[in-house]
Formats: structure tokens, C-alpha cells, sequence
């Protein structure tokens, strides 16, 4: 009942908290919550810095790369290694998750970890690719000054293997 009691506060700051001008401006193409689940799991394929998006910089932001499971019947997600496949849950890896009315935003709620929630703007969300924006300090650097990134996804099919957490 206390994740329901915060989902439904987040929603409703969420609501209350954007402007109401982004409510008439038109939809991601193709974004659809149940897309995610077109794929038991994704890949993080790419990531880059806005203005620059042929120059893939994965390797300055690993805390973004992974393979993600998500399960839109239950609203939970799971983030996992790339190399070994073990689940990063208990690092903010895995909760709950809600794709907003107007499917602009991703919003993720861990159930553990230093993070309350994760707002994402959605960008791209098919059977194909997910990919999301938002802003962290350059090269994850705390003392940085903030930059946009993107994270770019595909269906993952290779052969590291992951089990969900929850």
C-alpha cells in the first residue's frame, strides 16, 4: 500500500508540476508503454550527448548501460550487467515504472538504492528501439556541468542470460 501511496503522490506531482502548455503539444511518434514489452529484454546499444549523436560515449556513462527486463503488465523493471548479467536491483536497478499520459516522460521509482525516482524524457519507444533523454553531469562527474544525453536501446537476443529480482 506505501508503493501505491507514492506512485499515485508522484503521478499527481507529475500532473501538477507541468506546465499545462505541454499537455497540447503532440505525442512521441510510436510511443507506446506496451512496446517495452515487445521484448522480454533491451540493450543499450548507444549513448550520446545532445548535438553530438554520432559519437557514441558509453563508456563515460556505464551506470546507464545495461540490459533492462520490463514487464508493463506490472509496471517493474530490472536493470542488469552487460557482462555478467547480474541484476543491478539492489543499486536503484529495479521498482516500479510509469509512462506518462501525454507518453513524453518515463518515470522510474526503485524500490532500493540512493534514488527516489528517475524522470526520463521519452524519445523514441517502438518494438524496435527505446530510447530516452535527460539531463546528468558531464561524463557523470558530480562537479560538471549538466549535460543531455541519450540512451539508445534495442531487443536484446545474445546470450547473457538474466533472471529478475522480483
Amino acid at each position: 500500500m506505501k508503493k501505491h501511496n507514492l506512485i499515485f503522490s508522484l503521478i499527481l506531482a507529475t500532473g501538477m508540476l507541468s506546465p499545462l502548455a505541454s499537455q497540447a503539444q503532440p505525442a512521441v511518434e510510436n510511443s507506446d508503454a506496451s512496446a517495452l514489452g515487445t521484448s522480454p529484454r533491451w540493450l543499450t546499444t548507444k549513448v550520446y550527448i545532445e548535438g553530438a549523436p554520432d559519437v557514441d560515449v558509453k563508456e563515460k556513462y556505464p551506470g546507464v548501460v545495461g540490459i533492462s527486463m520490463w514487464d508493463p503488465e506490472r509496471n517493474r523493471y530490472e536493470f542488469f550487467y552487460t557482462d555478467t548479467g547480474q541484476s543491478k536491483y539492489e543499486h536503484g536497478g529495479g521498482g516500479y515504472f510509469m509512462v506518462t499520459g501525454d507518453r513524453k516522460t518515463h518515470i522510474l521509482v526503485p524500490e532500493k538504492g540512493p534514488y527516489r525516482s528517475i524522470v526520463r524524457r521519452l524519445e523514441t519507444l517502438n518494438n524496435r528501439e527505446f530510447t530516452y533523454s535527460r539531463e546528468v553531469p558531464r561524463d557523470m562527474v558530480a562537479t560538471n556541468e549538466n549535460v543531455r544525453i541519450y540512451v539508445v536501446h534495442a531487443p536484446y537476443k545474445g546470450p547473457i542470460k538474466t533472471t529478475p529480482t522480483q
